[in-house]
């Protein structure tokens, strides 16, 4: 399971912080700023007004004074520096420069003997700075206000000039204030001294809130991350607290439900591919899928079965000629997009027919192929056992009739003369007629029993009676033969379920093979006894030829004969078979043991009686 960077939730924290902290810093300091102007100009701009007001209201109270009165009044002109914080000029209304104006400096405060004020040179050249415009505008009637820059002061002056009316409406001077901008300048200072405080109180307090809320923020979108991680790895079990009703609440739930649908997705998924490959398994075929690079992606254990490999991985190191037949077909199928097919024969010599189907994409080339494996050998066997079933049966039907027909025509033609000749043909063809509808008998008999058509009731019995009167029914046949025919049992009645007449059946099936291949002098038991395990065993034993060891398996097919030339009589090849399908209806299982030259041995097995329940 990939582990998760436990920082990196730390990492996102610092950037959203950061910026937040960037934002709020560059928002308070621009506001800064702004207030710092907003309030230099509002300061400045009260100022001027305010001296304006000032020099207006001393123009009014000054307004009833001739000029020497208000020159004689020193004293009142020091109290409005006082209370102006301002230097105060008069200037009367004659425009002269010198003898027109008296100034006083508040921070002189001395005057000579004759009561006139001292000079101070700082005043003079402040009073010569005062064109002669702005006195002819005061003296018009004007009231207006004007900065100018002093390399003397060191910085900025404004003046405030107003126009002196007497109670006749006349002009007959004006007063001029001159107040330095230093002033206003340190009301500014102390006005940013206090904004920069707010400004760090305001940035400390967006510290904290931004760390408040990029902790608040950060957190939900570090479990969101950690939930998605822990899908990304396949683990879809964790989810979100979502204590909020906010968007990322939102998303939170969102990745939830997102989280459910994927578990319910890939368990369906599951389900369905449990399914599929159960069905794969569960198929007869070999089934084999490979990519265009001729990897495996999927086969079932019938493949490896058909091709008899212990695992898939074999393909590729097996040095086997079918095993290269099978790749060499599916290279070519999937080089050329077509189908293909192929048969191989598997160590077991087993025949596997291969069906390969190429699987194009939309850009028409190869994704991979599939391999469908089909063990014929069954149908194969059984296509020849028809043809030699077909064969077999015109063979064994044509040699009666053909009999029949050697008799029947010398008949027709007149070429037997004598009554002992006649006598002779109609015998050969009551027996070849009687051959022929043994046969037919047999056919229909296996025909029923293999479709289900003929029933067996089962009943009590008692096997010794039954063996004597199989034993009865072909003696005849074995005192011909020249072979002693014996009845074998253990003195016990032998109960067992069954039916007599199909048991009957199998024992003279059984006493007629043996007594064919039992030479004269021989001997033929029929015998029963107690098999244990609630069975009975019923057999034939002889004393013949045997049976060679490559004919027992085949001994049980239709029409098959083993070893014709030690046969006394020719027979159908359709008895064992018989034999075999009604032992399996009752229930039993019919054996062979036999020795080339010691006799053969046919048993089969019945179930014994049942036992009521006391």
């Amino acid at each position: 399971m990939r582990v998760g960077n436990p920082f990196h939730g730390w990492n996102i924290g610092k950037k959203t912080m950061f910026s937040h902290l960037l934002i709020a810093s560059l928002s308070i300091v621009l506001a800064t700023v702004l207030c710092y102007i907003f309030g230099y100009q509002f300061t400045q701009s009260n100022a001027v007004e305010e001296l304006e007001r000032q020099v207006r209201i001393i123009a009014r109270k000054e307004g009833n004074l001739n000029f020497a009165e208000r020159a004689s009044r020193g004293y009142v002109v020091e109290l409005y520096q006082d209370l102006t914080n301002a230097a105060v000029f008069f200037v009367d209304d004659e425009g002269d420069e010198a003898p027109l104006m008296q100034r006083y400096n508040p921070s002189a405060g001395v005057q000579d003997a004759g009561g006139a004020p001292q000079s101070d040179y700082s005043a003079i050249e402040l009073l010569d700075t005062i064109d002669r415009q702005f006195i002819d505008r005061v003296l018009s009637g004007e009231t207006f206000t004007t900065i100018r820059q002093f390399t003397f002061a060191g910085g900025v002056i404004v003046f405030a000039g107003a126009p002196i009316v007497d109670a006749n409406g006349e002009i007959v001077g004006g007063v001029v204030l001159a107040q330095p901008v230093e002033i206003m300048r340190a009301i500014s200072r102390e006005l940013g001294l206090l904004l920069s405080v707010a400004a760090g109180i305001a940035i400390l307090l967006a510290v904290v809130l931004a760390v408040g809320q990029t902790r608040m923020l950060v957190r939900p979108i570090v479990r969101m991350t950690r939930v998605a991680r822990k899908m990304a790895d396949g683990d879809y079990g964790d989810r979100v607290a979502v204590t909020s009703d906010d968007e990322i609440a939102e998303l939170g739930r969102t990745l939830n439900t997102l989280s459910l649908r994927l578990v319910e997705t890939i368990d369906s998924l599951r389900e369905e591919r449990d399914r599929l490959e159960l069905v794969i398994g569960s198929i007869e075929e070999g089934l084999l899928a490979v990519d265009r690079a001729m990897g495996v992606v999927h086969c079932n254990l019938s493949f490896l079965e058909m091709m008899e490999l212990d695992a898939v991985g074999d393909i590729y190191d097996s040095p086997r000629a079918d095993v290269d037949q099978l790749l060499q077909a599916i290279r070519e199928a999937l080089e050329s997009g077509e189908n293909r097919r192929a048969s191989l024969t598997n160590p077991s010599d087993r025949a596997i027919l291969v069906e390969i189907t190429a699987l194009p994409t939309a850009k028409n080339d190869q994704v991979g192929a599939v391999c469908l494996l089909t063990d014929v050998s069954e149908s194969q066997r059984m296509e020849q056992l028809r043809r030699d079933y077909v064969a077999n049966i015109s063979h064994e039907l044509r040699t009666p009739l053909t009999g029949i027909r050697g008799m029947i025509e010398p008949l027709m033609d007149g070429y037997v003369d004598t009554e002992e000749e006649r006598q002779n043909c109609y015998a050969i063809i009551q027996q070849e007629t009687v051959r022929l509808e043994k046969l037919v008998g047999e056919m229909l008999d296996m025909s029923r029993l293999q479709d289900g058509r003929a029933t067996v009731e089962m009943e009590r019995l008692e096997l010794p009676g039954i063996l004597e009167a199989a034993a009865r029914s072909m003696s005849a046949l074995a005192r011909d033969a020249g072979v002693a025919l014996h009845v074998e049992t253990d003195g016990s009645p032998l109960a067992c379920m069954g039916n007599e007449d199909r048991i009957v059946q199998v024992l003279v099936i059984l006493l007629d093979n043996a007594i064919d291949f039992t030479p004269r002098g021989g001997s033929v038991t029929v015998f029963a006894r107690d098999g244990g395990r609630r069975q009975v065993i019923v057999g034939v034993r002889d004393t013949g030829c045997g049976i060679e060891p490559k004919d027992l398996p085949l001994i049980w097919e239709r029409f098959y004969k083993a070893d014709r030339s030690r046969m006394r009589t020719k027979g159908t090849g359709l008895g064992l078979s018989i034999a075999k399908l009604v032992v399996e209806m009752m229930g039993g299982e019919i054996r062979v043991q036999s020795e080339p030259g010691h006799g053969s041995e046919f048993s089969f097995t019945l179930m014994k009686e049942m036992k009521a329940d006391r």
